[in-house]
């Protein structure tokens, strides 16, 4: 089989494995941001596929933009699935504003013959070399927190395969264009994309429905306290966690882990981690800590006798770091500032 031969099977499978991705999460998931996202990143990279080959003027003008935007929505994508209540904000859109600028600038306003499309093109790469490490990065410092076991291990294939693919794109687009490039370098990358939306179809058909695509669950401040009765380990397990959440011994203890967890009320990391996760509701441990967290830190804000205490004080009493995790944990439970939320303690009670 001739290496064009090789690159057209797996280019145009990729395109369609692709394609089929993106109807199947706007039929199934596009109320939730990871169905949105992984539509948009699997629309963009088949139009990446098929820009990076066609010969007509405008084809590739119709594709250009979706092919420029790729690697943005792929970034998007990936943290999506890697962080809890994730929602694109202004420094994601800013960076697709970014990438889309430098990508058509270079494109059609720079005159060849000078170093700004030379400087635009190594910007434009560097920058999707970024998103990659920033990936990296979200995947492997989160492993410890995710309580979803099958989702942990998407994790490592993720990190084995989604950012190291993104470098190694940018790479070669860097230095080589379709012109230039060898061949086997093409299909290379063809074979490289067809592998991830394999990977990706596969997860999104549900074969493993609790990695991909589920909205992490909003509990009731009571949730914690309902008994299961799963079987008699699971109902002493669930008893011991709830005294100990009961006691708050321990609770606000700054850089508290699951493993930390685990050997204080005596119960395996596994076990507690599929306690938390299958009997209480929650996806990851620090979503489990900031529940209860900022619920203490709501009843000490308004509480008159600490009307003078700096907020500063009380997040890290509460086991915060610094004030910024705090005020980010608080606007995302509270949909307020701990500050503005301490206004509704009543006149006079200061």
């Amino acid at each position: 089989m001739s290496i064009e031969i090789f690159d057209g099977i797996f280019r145009y499978g990729a395109m369609t494995l692709l394609l089929l991705i993106c109807v199947f999460l706007l039929r199934s998931h596009r109320s939730i941001w990871p169905g949105r996202l992984g539509a948009s990143a699997a629309l963009c990279t088949a139009a990446y596929l098929g820009c990076t080959v066609a010969e007509q003027d405008w084809v590739i003008l119709l594709l250009l933009p979706a092919c420029i935007a790729n690697s943005v929505f792929v970034w998007m994508f990936g943290l999506s699935l890697l962080k809890e209540r994730f929602r694109p904000g202004w420094p994601h859109w800013g960076l697709m504003v970014l990438i889309l600028t430098t990508g058509l600038w270079r494109k059609f306003f720079a005159d060849a013959d000078q170093m700004i499309p030379v400087v635009l093109e190594w910007a434009h790469q560097f920058i999707i070399m970024g998103m990659a490490l920033h990936l990296l990065w979200v995947a492997w410092s989160g492993r410890a927190n995710d309580l979803i076991e099958a989702r942990r291990r998407f994790r490592l294939y993720f990190i084995a395969f989604t950012p190291v693919t993104m470098i190694a794109i940018a790479v070669i687009d860097l230095w080589l264009t379709p012109d230039v490039a060898p061949y086997f370098l093409m299909a290379l990358q063809s074979f490289s994309i067809w592998v991830f939306a394999m990977v990706i179809l596969l997860q999104a058909v549900q074969l493993v429905p609790e990695v991909l695509f589920f909205p992490a669950v909003v509990l009731e401040k009571n949730l914690p306290n309902v008994v299961s009765a799963v079987d008699q380990i699971a109902a002493r397990d669930l008893a011991t966690l709830n005294a100990w959440i009961e006691a708050r011994d321990g609770f606000f203890e700054t850089g508290l882990t699951i493993r930390n967890l685990g050997d204080t009320i005596g119960i395996p990391e596994h076990r507690l981690r599929r306690l938390i996760n299958s009997e209480i509701g929650f996806r990851n441990f620090n979503d489990f800590l900031n529940h209860h967290r900022i619920e203490e830190a709501q009843k000490r804000l308004l509480d008159p006798t600490l009307a003078r205490l700096p907020i500063l004080t009380i997040a890290m009493d509460l086991g915060y770091g610094s004030i910024g995790p705090f005020n980010r944990a608080f606007l995302e439970r509270a949909g307020q500032t701990p500050s503005r939320f301490r206004l509704q303690m009543p006149p006079g009670s200061s």
